[in-house]
């Protein structure tokens, strides 16, 4: 072996994302020769902050690496043992010689390099008797996407050991818990004024819209990691016409006959729970404006009145 007003809102939303773990227990026969164990301790440099990661993250990314300096070992044994990572069994269980751990049901996995041995540990295998070492060196912890996120954390505790039979060469530790976010923009909730100047001939046919206000949706203070944005509005009040962006306005509004329509910078209807890409994002820039505009759209039923008329609309912002 080797050696190892009149007006609406807009109101939005976002989600989040998080990572967990535990404790371990061992058994085995070998004897370590000049050499104890070594305790291993990472995400120290986590302490006051989390990882961004887009939601479309493809599997097998490394989404966070930590690299320490180890020392070496030394041991023998007189019988064939188990020889590898042991993974706290919280975590789950991995087939013999596996080089990948899972870290619950979050979606997250671990591997540790070890560069003496220029390979990734692999879990536990029986290894024949006799003596062995390994180098001093430098050890590397990989947390690796692979499969679906779930809004949890790795919390702070004990990952695995490094072992050969009963005795344990190293451990593996995180110091601090890792906050796993899906990468965001913060967008705050936007008031429009549609205005209260209006007349009732202004609405003199059905479909009339006779003014169109201009608004934007602003995304700030993005992440680091989004790939790409897309949006979507959906209603929060009766739906009118779905396709077309018309939603009704809102229970308090004393004006009759009028909707509110939804269109995009270029005066096109929005559809209503449709997604669209938000073509004008960068990776470079950590600020950004949606253009959007609004209309009144007078209805072809029902009795015209004057009056107020509000309503809101919810904004849904996704980040790749």
């Amino acid at each position: 072996m080797k050696c190892l007003k009149s007006r609406f809102a807009v109101r939005c939303f976002i989600t989040m994302l998080t990572l967990t773990c535990s404790t371990l227990a061992l058994a085995g026969n070998c004897t370590a020769i000049n050499s104890k164990t070594e305790n291993l301790n990472f995400g120290a440099s986590l302490a006051n902050s989390g990882l961004s990661i887009p939601a479309d993250t493809p599997d097998g990314t490394v989404v966070y690496q930590e690299t320490v300096q180890v020392t070496g070992h030394i041991w023998k044994c007189t019988t064939t043992s188990m020889y590898g990572i042991k993974l706290n069994p919280t975590l789950g269980t991995v087939a013999s010689g596996a080089t990948i751990f899972p870290v619950g049901k979050s979606g997250f996995s671990f591997r540790i390099w070890l560069d003496a041995m220029d390979m990734y540990l692999f879990s536990l295998a029986p290894t024949p008797s006799t003596g062995y070492g390994v180098s001093p060196g430098k050890i590397r912890l990989e947390i690796v996407k692979t499969g679906p996120l779930v809004n949890t954390k790795i919390a702070s505790g004990h990952l695995a050991n490094y072992q050969i039979g009963d005795v344990i060469l190293k451990t593996f530790n995180l110091t601090n818990p890792i906050v796993l976010n899906t990468a965001s923009c913060q967008t705050p909730a936007v008031p429009v004024a549609m205005g209260d100047d209006y007349q009732l001939q202004d609405f003199d046919k059905a479909g009339a819209t006779p003014r169109k206000v201009r608004f934007s949706i602003g995304l700030n203070q993005c992440q680091a990691g989004i790939k790409k944005i897309t949006y979507s509005l959906k209603a929060t009040t009766s739906v009118i016409d779905a396709a077309n962006g018309i939603v009704a306005l809102n229970s308090s509004s004393t004006a009759a006959g009028i909707g509110l329509q939804l269109l995009n910078d270029a005066g096109q209807p929005i559809a209503l729970d449709t997604t669209y890409p938000f073509d004008a994002f960068t990776t470079t820039d950590t600020h950004f404006q949606i253009p959007l505009s609004a209309a009144y759209y007078r209805l072809p039923t029902g009795d015209l009145k004057a009056g107020s008329a509000n309503t809101d609309v919810t904004f849904i912002v996704n980040y790749l």
